[in-house]
């Protein structure tokens, strides 16, 4: 994360990749969203690396892709602890505030290349 993050300058290769494997920036977005949003109870979304190809998923608890044979390069945490002091029960919010002000697009793109060598 960092000040001034997210919203839907992305580096190059980054973004072809996005474009490419998950439909483009809008439904990247919706569907890291969703992927929060519907992670019931604790736990977290993820946009990861598998079989050289960007995914989004969800894992309860402490649980994180590597143990399904992917490499994360994007978590966000769902656990109410994370958003409910700011947030209440609006997780969906959380998660869009997230993407669109918090993402450093930058340090994912280092961990793209870093997953896709």
């Amino acid at each position: 994360m960092k000040k001034g993050g997210g919203g839907t300058s992305l580096p190059g290769a980054l973004q072809k990749a996005i474009d490419s494997d998950l439909g483009g920036y809008d439904k990247f977005k919706a569907d890291f969203v969703a992927a929060g949003t519907t992670q019931f109870g604790s736990g977290w979304a993820w946009l990861s690396v598998k079989d050289g190809k960007l995914e989004i998923s969800k894992t309860p608890n402490g649980e994180n892709p590597l143990v399904h044979g992917a490499k994360p390069i994007l978590g966000v945490d769902v656990w109410e602890h994370s958003y409910y002091i700011d947030y209440r029960n609006a997780r969906p919010k959380y998660l869009e505030a997230f993407v669109d002000s918090l993402i450093n697009w930058d340090y994912v793109l280092e961990m793209y290349e870093g997953a896709t060598k």
